[in-house]
């Protein structure tokens, strides 16, 4: 009776074959999609940056500065294949303010996916900027408002800006904001309640290389008005 045994041969004839099936290198991972140059120039501070403002309805200082900063990357997708089929940085930035209250945490959020590296258009911006307050005592932070969107049109009114009620305004000229004037300013307006600001309406004023100089928050009713005073800034 015959048995049915490989050949020795033919098993050393496979070899090859199988040794470069599982030497077969994976597809080299895509870099991650980069927070834009522009972006960071109006919203990314490092420590050491601080602002003072001053309140219109109190004449009172307040004192902003920078607590920590760090840049990271998120990665989507990839369960499988073991590399993201998206995957972008991320920034998260805290500050502290001399009117106390908690610590505020601004961040961002890429809305564009499958490493589009197009900053969007007029109808849906790639990055998102929020800003909420810092619960360190809890499992997250509390708010998130949508504070600045990119990139936009410039002098274009835009309204309920991604269902969050953000309305913001990109202006192509300088813009006088008290005792100063301004270029490319981001004006951004929370007309249903800002949830950094206890819910109250609010409007942002960015300019690159200085970000927040105005901040109007109408608490029952009254406005008040923060206006940028002077700035040291680290970036």
């Amino acid at each position: 009776m015959k048995t049915n045994w490989l050949s020795p041969r033919l098993l050393f004839a496979g070899l090859p074959l199988l040794l470069a099936l599982s030497c077969e290198k994976s597809p080299p991972e895509l870099e991650a999609v980069p927070l834009p140059a522009e972006l960071k120039a109006y919203v990314l501070f490092q420590p050491g940056t601080h602002w003072v403002y001053q309140d219109s309805a109190t004449l009172q200082l307040d004192s902003v500065w920078v607590i920590s900063t760090k840049l990271t990357e998120v990665r989507q997708g990839g369960l499988y294949s073991g590399a993201p089929v998206n995957k972008y940085e991320v920034f998260e930035m805290r500050t502290r303010s001399s009117r106390s209250g908690p610590d505020h945490v601004f961040g961002t959020y890429r809305l564009c996916g499958a490493n589009i590296r197009d900053n969007g258009d007029e109808n849906r911006p790639c990055w998102v900027v929020t800003r909420g307050e810092s619960l360190p005592n809890s499992t997250a932070d509390a708010g998130g408002a949508y504070v600045f969107p990119y990139v936009i049109l410039r002098d274009q009114t835009r309204t309920d800006y991604l269902q969050g009620g953000m309305q913001p305004y990109w202006h192509a000229r300088p813009l006088a904001l008290g005792a100063r004037t301004y270029p490319d300013v981001m004006e951004v307006s929370l007309p249903r309640g800002d949830a950094s600001e206890d819910g109250w309406p609010a409007r942002y004023y960015w300019a690159p290389n200085l970000g927040i100089v105005r901040q109007r928050v109408v608490v029952q009713g009254v406005p008040h008005t923060r206006t940028l005073l002077r700035s040291r800034i680290v970036q």
